[in-house]
């Protein structure tokens, strides 16, 4: 192939307009590369200058750009990182959505070449596909438009597919770019950076847990997600949120149907699905929402490929972590929900296991309140678990306060026993949703009744005032 150089960018060739084929141009080139290492730069100072992306290239730059990529991957051992590192600067610095698919495939073949011929480059080519991750700010607005969408899918297939490449053919290179990416979160801080950024860069993270290195890092990419959603979601104070007229639940997650009959062991099919806050005014909230649709989206993927149940257990270690722990938390625990609907019998249970375990055995006090709080809450709203479920664990929960019951005998300290209150107002809770159900049954309604009356009027005081010193307790259905 050869080609006509335009006049400003030809003097590495010493000629100016005149035809050259692209054999020439790459011993030109590593001409130039070697030149510079002797103290002679014009030739490669030019060569610089050709990496410099300009706003609008015609068709002979791009010929010239693609060539001289295509000719630098080929002398990746004539590079040197101090001597040429105005270079690699620009090279590294280039954005790929600024350029066409000719220019992508030539550069993404050049970094693989640099990645693998020494560990010296590895974290600099990680660090530039990571950078790509985000649209240049002046083509944000294009993401809407077909031109912008066809390029989001250019960008972002080349930019996965040569992580995938260099992770074969490195690798150790997994692991560096788990840290870069935790690092490129860290600043971005997400309280200040516009939403579409932050979404194109979960985005990618998510494609990465589901990829073909998403065995290496995407537990990573997970728990720095579930992170993030914490930190948006304590940042939506509730004043926010109690000043907004809601007519309806918060969540799409409704109480149980009173007037239908009790199915006992049948999903309704209800999903978890936020609604509303786009109509709170805080910026927090419509990044909220708006990322915990995509990552419910990335679980449905997860769901229909298979591997909810390994994913979901990255999820629950990062909720024991996080949101369990997490002061004000109000939203984010709902991507735990929604993972549970889509497999109850597996993930729905894992969850409640979990929670009761932790309420049952934790050497932290506050941990375990805040558990058996999830669990309450979880099982008084979460339709798609059958009534006989949820009356296993409110039987363990019950079972659990009259054993506590039977080993203590002084009277009411909120302080000293408030493990056991928490307990208490936990199995009460699931009984205002669910108890007119749960009575349905005879037998569970046989077990239930005796225990709860005995806990309830126990010198510990459940309730105050005492209402049920002048009359038996009776469970009505």
């Amino acid at each position: 192939m050869g080609m006509v150089l335009p006049a400003e960018q030809a003097g590495y060739a010493e000629m100016e307009n005149v035809e050259i084929t692209d054999t020439e141009l790459f011993y030109h080139v590593r001409g130039a590369l070697k030149s510079a290492l002797q103290g002679d730069r014009d030739k490669y100072n030019q060569l610089v200058g050709v990496m410099h992306c300009k706003e609008r290239l015609v068709p002979e730059e791009v010929a010239l750009l693609v060539t001289c990529l295509k000719a630098l991957s080929g002398s990746v051992s004539c590079l040197d990182i101090v001597h040429h590192q105005s270079l690699l600067s620009s090279i590294l610095g280039m954005s790929m959505w600024n350029y066409g698919t000719d220019v992508m495939d030539a550069l993404m073949e050049l970094l693989i070449s640099l990645a693998t011929s020494g560990g010296q480059y590895v974290d600099l080519c990680l660090e530039m596909l990571v950078n790509n991750f985000v649209p240049p700010p002046s083509f944000i607005s294009l993401l809407n438009q077909p031109r912008g969408i066809l390029r989001k899918g250019q960008v972002i297939d080349r930019v996965h597919s040569t992580l995938i490449d260099i992770a074969e053919l490195v690798p150790l290179s997994p692991l560096r770019l788990e840290k870069i990416v935790k690092e490129k979160m860290q600043k971005m801080p997400i309280n200040y950076t516009k939403e579409p950024f932050i979404m194109a860069y979960v985005e990618n993270m998510l494609k990465l847990e589901g990829g073909a290195i998403g065995g290496l890092v995407g537990g990573t990419m997970l728990v720095a997600i579930m992170d993030w959603l914490i930190d948006l979601d304590v940042d939506i104070a509730w004043d926010e949120i109690l000043n907004e007229d809601f007519t309806k639940c918060i969540f799409d997650m409704e109480l149980e149907d009173l007037d239908g009959p009790v199915d006992d062991g049948q999903q309704d099919g209800d999903q978890l699905r936020i609604s509303w806050m786009e109509r709170l005014g805080n910026a927090s909230a419509q990044k909220l929402d708006s990322l915990m649709v995509l990552t419910f989206e990335h679980l449905n993927f997860c769901q229909e490929s298979g591997r909810l149940s390994q994913v979901f257990e990255t999820l629950l270690q990062s909720f024991q972590h996080t949101v369990l722990t997490a002061y004000k938390s109000k939203f984010a625990q709902f991507v735990m929900f929604y993972a549970c609907t889509l497999d109850p019998e597996n993930c729905g249970r894992r969850f409640a296991d979990t929670l009761f375990d932790i309420f049952k055995s934790s050497i932290y006090p506050q941990w375990r309140m805040s558990a058996v709080a999830y669990l309450a809450s979880y099982l008084a709203r979460a339709k798609f678990l059958s009534i006989s479920s949820v009356a296993e664990y409110v039987e363990s929960l019950v079972e659990w306060c009259s054993t506590y019951c039977s080993n203590q005998s002084g009277g009411i300290n909120p302080k000293a026993h408030k493990e056991f209150y928490a307990g208490c107002q936990a199995m009460m809770y699931i009984l205002c949703f669910r108890m007119r159900s749960m009575l349905a049954y005879p037998r569970i309604r046989s077990r239930l009744s005796k225990h709860i009356e005995d806990i309830l009027r126990h010198p510990l005081s459940p309730l105050m005032p005492r209402i049920f010193q002048k009359q038996p307790l009776r469970l009505q259905g």
